[in-house]
């Protein structure tokens, strides 16, 4: 019997490794566990990491976008989170708060314009 192989990285591609770090440690509120001059990581879930890379990018016509994710255990707390962060003004939220099927979701970029969708949990 395999092992099976559970995907443990997520890794962004940004421009600016100190402006990203700041961003996304004020959006996470937790300090990254990891830092070097061109990879910073944050803890995740269980042993999964977030990272930021400001070192060699793929082709960018070769590398797709997708979206950063963010669930949260319920459509109250997704509301509760976008009542906060609606009022931080450095926040660029790109899709304000809606029902979707899946439930209650909110849509917000980064300052590389990674797009970040907060959502309830499946």
């Amino acid at each position: 019997m395999t092992t099976a192989i559970v995907p443990n990285l997520q890794l962004i591609y940004v421009s600016d490794i100190t402006r990203s770090t700041a961003f996304y440690q004020r959006l996470f509120a937790a300090a990254p566990v990891f830092i070097s001059p061109q990879y910073v990581a944050f803890a995740g879930s269980g042993d999964a990491l977030f990272a930021l890379w400001a070192g060699t990018t793929p082709d960018t016509a070769a590398a797709p976008r997708g979206e950063i994710g963010i669930m949260l255990p319920d459509g109250s707390a997704v509301a509760a989170l976008y009542a906060r962060w609606q009022q931080d003004s450095s926040l660029n939220i790109i899709s304000p708060l809606r029902e979707e099927a899946y439930g209650h979701t909110f849509v917000l970029a980064d300052p590389d314009g990674h797009v970040i969708r907060v959502c309830q949990r499946d």
